[in-house]
């Protein structure tokens, strides 16, 4: 194409995709009121109860009207199973879903995204973009937390007391417990924060991009689907849409940001002619610049668990002996905003490291002091609670392919699972863990039954043929236009920008050198707060070093934007 191509309308910045980064993104550029912003989502509004209370998660990460309804290929390695994929499609994505864990990571992963040759992205050098998104007055004085900023974040108003049986089951294995889980060492077990506020959830659509809908300058086209990035020779000059009413052109005089994250961000990328020249050519699509890592470098955190039933009701859970309690918990939050249902069920969980000479923790504990159902359905049914492991640093690695020449038509999503065996035994280990946990004492009182694995499942064997039958991921992809010097496996250099490009970066989970050890949403909205400096020219805040840092100066006791 050439720069005389006519668009239908004209912006400085278009970003593609309102999820976690898109929202933060779309935000501060339009600050700026001489910016004309331009946001593209595919799915629609996230104001829904099930979205905004927090209780409600199963049933908003299971809805199909907020999904993108994703799966990967069958997986050899775990009996050529599809594994669903929950990925939001609504304003906030994924945020707008996900199970709220307010985590960062440990400072190791970030100094290692440095060390592998991406200046500026240190733990000293991001800590200033935490603070700047945060207000947590629960921390109030540490160097690690701020307040004033969007994103409100709290320990849940309601604590299962199942979680006391767990603490004291995994305190009673030589663990610590841990008073701070995004302080730079997170390890032990303890309570956890989740991104709620006044018995809401807290996502960047709520808290960034509602408050900048007001602006004049910032137009978000819902139910718009980007098709592909339009190129004038090396620089990306618009994006091609799709609405109902047929396929348009939009111009971007600055930049073009792709925020659809580790499965769409690479999708688009392959549409727009930008990928493996040879993969390219062989669905039709014209090759406009040879990147062969857009797609590549896929992982995930992979999981197992231990599944208890009980006929005691102190599990969260509807049944006949607990609704009377149920329904004083559906007064007590509509009348104030507190209890159960303002919480994300996930309150207690734990980071250790199950082998020696480790430097951070490898594996994540979660309990879920509520019943698993056996059929798919959004509420637990009856009583009892999952210990679930999680692997946080999995070696195995896929990649996201294109189905075909259709821009509209789902990717292939090729995770690759236990394709590497350390992962599997990293999953056997944390099984073994989880039942030394519930074994302990403090669980006697509920005469809880092991569903799954089951107590014949005693050895090695049987439980890696329970968790290939049953491995799920804990829906934290990342890595497939990863971040670094330019190579045959990095797609973006260290300021976001795609490599031999100009006009086009990349900012979301996409861009991850590596996955960070555990929840990934907090990670996003940094690497967000980051990009929109660095698009915009401004300087980077001061670093901060760890146990030496102090609040910014900004910050201050002010509420965050209401969710």
């Amino acid at each position: 194409m050439n720069t005389s191509t006519q668009f239908d309308r004209d912006y400085d910045y278009i970003v593609i995709g309102a999820g976690t980064a898109g929202c933060v993104l779309a935000a501060r550029l339009s600050e700026d009121p001489r910016h004309r912003v331009c946001l593209i989502e595919a799915g629609g509004s996230e104001q829904h109860p099930f979205i905004r209370i927090p209780a409600a998660v199963g049933a908003a990460i299971m809805s199909p009207k907020f999904g993108w309804g994703l799966t990967t290929v069958p997986q050899p390695h775990v009996n050529d199973r599809r594994i669903p994929l929950p990925r939001g499609k609504v304003i906030g994505g994924s945020g707008s879903i996900n199970g709220m864990a307010y985590y960062r990571g440990p400072a190791q992963d970030f100094d290692d995204w440095a060390a592998m040759g991406n200046p500026g992205w240190s733990y000293a050098e991001l800590l200033p973009y935490f603070l700047r998104s945060e207000h947590n007055p629960e921390y109030a004085g540490s160097p690690y937390h701020a307040t004033g900023g969007p994103m409100g974040v709290s320990f849940p108003t309601s604590r299962n007391r199942l979680c006391e049986a767990f603490n004291a089951g995994i305190a009673a294995l030589g663990y610590e417990y841990c008073e701070d889980f995004n302080a730079p060492e997170p390890h032990g077990y303890g309570y956890r924060q989740g991104t709620i506020w006044k018995g809401r959830r807290v996502s960047t659509a709520s808290a960034y991009l509602r408050p900048a809908m007001r602006r004049p300058n910032l137009e978000v086209l819902t139910r718009t689907h980007a098709r592909r990035i339009l190129l004038d020779g090396r620089r990306a000059v618009g994006v091609e849409i799709q609405t109902g009413e047929g396929v348009r052109r939009l111009g971007a005089r600055k930049e073009v940001v792709l925020c659809g994250g580790a499965y769409h961000s690479p999708h688009v990328l392959m549409h727009s002619g930008i990928g493996d020249e040879r993969d390219l050519k062989s669905w039709g699509i014209e090759p406009r610049h040879h990147l062969p890592a857009v797609g590549r470098n896929l992982h995930d955190h992979p999981s197992a668990f231990v599944v208890m039933d009980m006929d005691d009701p102190t599990s969260y859970g509807v049944s006949w002996k607990a609704l009377p309690r149920d329904i004083a918990n559906i007064a007590q939050y509509l009348v104030k905003r507190t209890g159960p249902l303002a919480s994300n069920l996930f309150e207690t969980n734990a980071y250790i490291k199950t082998r020696p000479g480790l430097d951070r923790p490898d594996m994540q504990v979660v309990f879920q002091p509520a019943r698993r159902n056996i059929k798919p359905f959004p509420i637990p049914i009856g009583h009892g609670f999952v210990v679930a492991v999680v692997c946080l640093y999995p070696k195995s690695r896929g990649r996201v392919r294109l189905a075909g020449p259709d821009p509209l038509a789902a990717p292939l999503i090729d995770p690759a699972l236990l394709s590497d065996d350390a992962d599997l035994d990293a999953l056997i280990r944390g099984l073994k863990l989880a039942r030394r946990i519930i074994a302990h004492e403090a669980f006697a009182k509920y005469d809880a039954r092991e569903r799954a694995p089951g107590a014949s499942v005693t050895d090695d064997d049987g439980l890696a043929a329970y968790i290939r039958e049953t491995l799920v991921t804990v829906h934290h992809p990342g890595s497939t236009c990863r971040m670094g010097p330019r190579g045959d496996d990095t797609v973006v250099d260290h300021e976001l920008k795609v490599h031999g490009l100009e006009g086009l970066r990349v900012a979301d989970a996409s861009v991850y050198p590596r996955v960070v050890g555990g929840n990934t949403n907090a990670s996003i909205v940094a690497i967000a707060e980051k990009a929109s400096d660095m698009i915009l020219g401004k300087p980077a805040p001061a670093p901060i070093e760890r146990r030496a840092a102090a609040a910014p100066e900004a910050a201050d006791a002010r509420e965050p934007v209401e969710a």
